[in-house]
């Protein structure tokens, strides 16, 4: 199952709007790394594949790199530049759906609620953006594959039953197949970890990042919900297992909305700079 959902992986549609403008801003040498990753990371397909590259023993650095940023940075601009016109080239299939509907909204949520979490923890904000930004992506390969399945499994009532659908109609789940396809393509094993175990299962993560990601998706669901999964999650325990406790959830609400807000800006700002 690896190879194929991983080859799938590499073939997801870059959308038009995010690799026209980081050809244009890789082109400027005013524009430094950081903000190149804020348009990266406004499209999973594109980040996946940037850091899978930063990942790759030819760069030295595999099962090492968690962000966009540090990604970039060993990639070059040159090699950026390659990726994003190589992906564009996928247009041509007509296929520039990046997957389920709501599917980008849930991501960039759960990516800003994970780093706020984050630097309340003392962990990488980076990081965990990234992984909040990635952790779906086994739900676009599946939906990808066979929308329809996959569409009447997240209509289901419950995440028990969206699990038991997903394996019925799949023989996996969307994070099974989101962290198989992370894994092959030589993702830390924090984050492919994190990716696995986000449905918040009965298993544990071992890693910190895994358990600041179910916190982080808890928040998104809470500011947007998605069919079938609880938007009153149990906050208590998810947040004892960071370290933190129900006290901090106002703070961490209030600042995920000032992240969000802060990408909306930082995206407008590069788009009204054309």
């Amino acid at each position: 199952m690896r190879p194929r959902y991983s080859e799938e992986l590499l073939a997801l549609p870059t959308q038009p709007a995010a690799a026209e403008q980081v050809l244009r801003l890789v082109a400027d040498p005013r524009t430094s790394t950081d903000q190149l990753a804020i348009v990266v990371e406004s499209d999973p397909a594109l980040a996946a594949r940037v850091m899978r590259l930063a990942n790759s023993p030819y760069y030295g650095a595999p099962r090492r790199v968690c962000n966009t940023s540090h990604a970039i940075a060993i990639l070059g601009r040159d090699t950026i530049r390659g990726i994003t016109a190589s992906a564009a080239c996928s247009f041509l299939d007509g296929r520039v759906d990046i997957g389920p509907d709501g599917f980008w909204r849930h991501a960039v949520s759960t990516a800003a609620a994970c780093s706020v979490v984050a630097d309340h923890v003392g962990y990488s904000r980076a990081d965990a953006f990234s992984v909040g930004l990635l952790h779906d992506i086994g739900a676009v390969l599946l939906h990808r594959r066979d929308p329809v399945a996959f569409e009447a499994a997240q209509a289901k009532p419950t995440v028990s039953e969206i699990v038991a659908a997903e394996i019925e109609a799949f023989g996996m789940t969307h994070a099974q197949v989101g962290a198989d396809a992370l894994d092959a393509w030589a993702f830390p094993p924090a984050f492919v970890e994190a990716v696995a175990l986000h449905q918040q299962g009965v298993e544990e993560p071992t890693f910190a990042l895994g358990r600041i990601l179910r916190v982080g998706e808890a928040l998104a669901l809470q500011h947007h919900g998605v069919p079938g999964y609880p938007t009153e999650a149990r906050f208590g325990a998810l947040l004892v297992s960071v370290r933190l406790s129900v006290d901090h959830l106002d703070t961490l609400r209030a600042e995920m909305e000032a992240q969000l807000e802060r990408l909306v800006d930082a995206l407008a700002h590069v788009e009204g700079s054309r």
